[in-house]
């Protein structure tokens, strides 16, 4: 939202932030599903019967198409590929196995030079969506509406489809919106999307206390499927496990975001008494791996190439663990061409039985973080609404050490001023309500021994 619209939607009362969230859907509604959109879903589909020869014909045609694009129209990448040494020609006739002549893509080379990645001849209208930030700040990507539509077939189709669900059925979503103004905000913790029968609530006030008030929206409303982050529907069906709560029984739950654990799968089809399907993407649309009926994990080769790479750069093997590393074939307009996703996972070497001859994920592991517990019990993850915005902001990382007391360490230019002091201090409140906040300036904070650091340390447990 716009600040002015931010301000409006704070201000209103629940019936008319219901009516605008609506409007709003109304909107997204419109750039997702509009146009090819149908089109796109059923060559989605026809894909699936793609034999291996097929997918690598595909993925190379796909490829050049991207990088001869880039070539021509993305400074970025004009500029790297005259480096190198790669002319037009090249381009033209690249190969997938040449990938690693091309250097590795830093999420941090983005955040420096946005407008280098941004295509000069972009297909309409460019909208902007945020990453989630769980290494660092949000990284802005451009879609245009095209893309948009591209990336809601791929997840149709290789998502709700296997799911056994659809867009047109009604769901309740647990995002990182955040919905319900106020730490200390009383019910009603959902809002309501009446053009898209999305039931949207609140992943910052699910608590032991206002766990009774959740399942009587869902009780109330029955959404078809329950979709959004892992970790907030598994802290929910938790609560509701414990407290014995009666819930009713949707067709499936699509979580993502995070890593879904054994524990949190079976924890939610025993409350829910139903099937659970995972899925990665991200916000970058550059790959997408998601769960079929059979509960295995495919690789969709027509939305990227997904490399797997050792700590020398060089491709794992089966059963080994790897970096991944992905190409994007749905976003011409910001292209991401060997992007460090900054997650691991290993490939696997069976043979899947829903005959799909697209590659399988053994297991994916990362974007597991501490939990933030506020003081009535609260769990909250998915932080990354604190740092949204903030140019001067490179990174940022939360440590708490008592329920309302926290540590913020930043590293920012000299641009970083007291307003986006007070807009972080006032967005912890939001989710929150009041706390007591440190902010510590570094040069660099401390990194694992992948690379990374971590965004959200808890120093209190459950």
């Amino acid at each position: 939202m716009s600040g002015v619209s931010d301000f409006i939607y704070r201000n209103s009362p629940v019936w008319l932030q219901n009516v605008g969230i609506s409007l709003y859907g109304l909107n997204w509604r419109r750039r997702r599903y509009g146009g090819k959109f149908r089109q796109y879903v059923e060559q989605f589909v026809q894909h699936e019967s793609y034999s291996r020869t097929d997918w690598h014909h595909y993925q190379t045609r796909k490829l050049r198409e991207l990088l001869t694009y880039a070539g021509k129209y993305v400074p970025y990448y004009e500029n790297l590929f005259f480096k190198i040494g790669l002319t037009l020609p090249d381009l033209q006739n690249f190969e997938i196995h040449d990938l690693s002549k091309l250097p590795l893509l830093e999420k941090e080379t983005i955040r420096q030079n946005p407008d280098l990645f941004v295509s000069r001849k972009p297909m309409g209208h460019l909208n902007t969506h945020y990453t989630s930030g769980t290494t660092g700040t949000p990284l802005a990507i451009k879609w245009s509406t095209e893309t948009e539509r591209l990336n809601a077939a791929a997840y149709e189709a290789r998502v709700r489809r296997w799911a056994g669900v659809n867009h047109y059925m009604s769901r309740a979503m647990i995002g990182g919106r955040l919905v319900v103004p106020g730490g200390n905000a009383q019910p009603p913790f959902w809002r309501y999307n009446v053009v898209e029968r999305q039931l949207y609530m609140s992943a910052f006030h699910i608590s032991p206390a206002n766990a009774p008030d959740y399942v009587n929206a869902l009780n109330r409303f029955q959404p078809d499927y329950l979709v959004g982050y892992a970790s907030s529907h598994f802290f929910l069906a938790r609560m509701i496990d414990e407290l014995k709560l009666s819930v009713y029984q949707p067709k499936a739950v699509l979580t993502s975001s995070e890593k879904l654990t054994s524990e949190m799968r079976a924890l939610l089809e025993k409350v829910y008494r139903c099937p659970v399907f995972d899925a990665y993407n991200g916000v970058e649309g550059s790959c997408l791996v998601s769960e079929c009926g059979c509960h295995q994990l495919h690789i969709s080769p027509d939305v990227g190439i997904v490399e797997l790479l050792d700590k020398d750069g060089g491709q794992v093997v089966p059963g080994q663990m790897g970096e991944i590393v992905t190409t994007g074939f749905l976003n011409f307009e910001q292209p991401l061409i060997r992007y460090r996703m900054g997650d691991a996972a290993s490939f696997s070497s069976s043979v899947c039985s829903c005959n799909r001859e697209m590659p399988l994920i053994n297991e994916l592991i990362g974007r597991l973080e501490d939990v933030v517990i506020g003081p009535d019990g609260r769990e909250l993850v998915r932080f990354h609404g604190i740092f949204i915005g903030l140019p001067h902001v490179s990174e940022g990382q939360i440590v708490q050490h008592g329920f309302t007391k926290f540590d913020v360490n930043l590293v920012v230019d000299a641009g970083f001023s007291e307003k986006e002091r007070q807009i972080i201090r006032r967005r912890f409140e939001e989710r929150l309500g009041p706390v007591e906040l440190k902010f510590v300036f570094v040069d660099q904070i401390e990194r694992t021994e992948r690379g990374k650091f971590r965004a959200v340390i808890s120093k209190v447990r459950r």
